[in-house]
C-alpha cells in the first residue's frame, strides 16, 4: 500500500496533535514500492508542505527532496530492511513510553489491544545515541526476531510500524497507553 505526501503529513501532524511530538522531534516515513518517503529534519509540523518532504532509496541515499531527511533516516531505512511486512514507520517521543523505558526492559500485554494490534510485548531496547547506524541496527536486530510491530527506544521513544501510517500511528499511541497503564499500576 503506498502513500502520499499529503497522507504522510497528515500522520506527522497528526503525532503532534495527540502529544506524541513535540516541535520536529519524531518522525514518520512510508515505502512507495522502491523507495522511501520520509519527513525532513529540524521542521515543525504544522509548517511542513509537501515539498518538503525528502525521498530515498531503500538503502538510504537521498534521492529528492529540497531539505536533509529526518536524522533517523537510518533507522527507518534498516527496520525497512529487516522486516518486509513494515510499510510505515512512525517514531514518536511520548512521555509515558521514555519513562517506562527507564524502569523495565519490556512493556508487557496489559490490555487485549497489545495483544491483538502489536502482536506481543513491546521490548524495550539498550540506550545508544540517537541518529547512529548503532540504534538503526541495534532496533532492526530486536525486531527481526519478534512478532511485535513496535519497540521502545530507552530514553528516546516508540518505533512503530504497520502496513499503512494509520496503523503505525496506532500501534504508538496503544504503547503510550499501555506505558501509562504500566506507569499507574506500579507501587509507589
Amino acid at each position: 500500500m503506498c502513500c502520499t505526501a499529503k497522507d504522510l503529513i497528515i500522520a506527522a501532524r497528526r503525532m503532534a496533535e495527540l502529544g506524541l511530538v513535540i516541535g520536529s522531534f519524531g518522525n514518520a516515513s512510508c515505502r512507495q514500492d522502491d523507495r522511501i518517503l520520509i519527513t525532513p529534519t529540524c521542521l515543525d509540523y504544522s509548517r511542513m508542505e509537501p515539498a518538503d518532504l525528502v525521498t530515498l532509496e531503500l538503502a538510504g541515499k537521498k534521492l529528492a527532496g529540497g531539505r536533509e531527511p529526518s536524522s533517523e533516516f537510518r533507522l527507518h531505512v534498516t527496520i525497512y530492511g529487516a522486516r518486509p511486512d513494515a510499510q510505515a514507520i512512525v517514531h514518536t517521543h511520548s512521555t509515558n513510553a521514555v519513562t517506562l523505558s527507564m524502569l523495565t526492559n519490556e512493556l508487557p500485554m496489559l490490555t487485549e489491544e497489545i495483544e491483538a494490534v502489536i502482536k506481543g510485548p513491546v521490548p524495550v531496547a539498550p540506550f545508544v545515541p540517537a541518529g547512529t547506524q548503532e540504534l538503526a541496527d541495534q532496533a532492526a536486530d530486536i525486531l527481526q526476531g519478534i512478532p511485535s510491530k513496535a519497540l521502545i527506544l530507552a530514553r528516546h521513544g516508540v518505533v512503530g510500524f504497520g502496513q499503512s501510517l494509520n496503523e503505525a500511528l496506532l500501534i504508538c499511541q496503544l504503547v503510550e497507553r499501555n506505558a501509562k497503564i504500566y506507569l499507574l499500576t506500579q507501587p509507589r
